[in-house]
């Protein structure tokens, strides 16, 4: 691809994406770990109030897959905007001697 447009843009969304991601990890995890007690049978839905507690050692572990996804995306989306701006001073003309 060589469209420096195209690839600042691609590059602003999984920068978007990684960051969303980094910044929401804890909300996803908790969800995940709602999500996972649910489907597995731990909880009922009538069972809401009286909920019992989040394993800490599988919150951590899915909180600690979370913030290295979401970094690693970010870091991605860092790549693609330097890769489209070293694509811009490429195009720039060159001054002659």
């Amino acid at each position: 691809m060589r469209n420096p447009l195209v690839q600042y843009l691609v590059g602003a969304f999984i920068f978007g994406v990684g960051l969303i991601i980094l910044l929401s990890a804890s909300d996803i995890a908790h969800g995940l770990a709602h999500f996972w007690d649910k489907w597995a049978g731990r909880r009922s839905r009538s069972s809401e109030v009286s909920a019992p507690p989040i394993d800490a050692g599988s919150y951590r572990a899915r909180l600690l897959i979370w913030r290295i996804l979401g970094a690693l995306i970010l870091v991605d989306g860092l790549v693609w905007l330097a890769l489209a701006t070293a694509e811009v001073f490429h195009l720039l003309p060159r001054a002659s001697r």
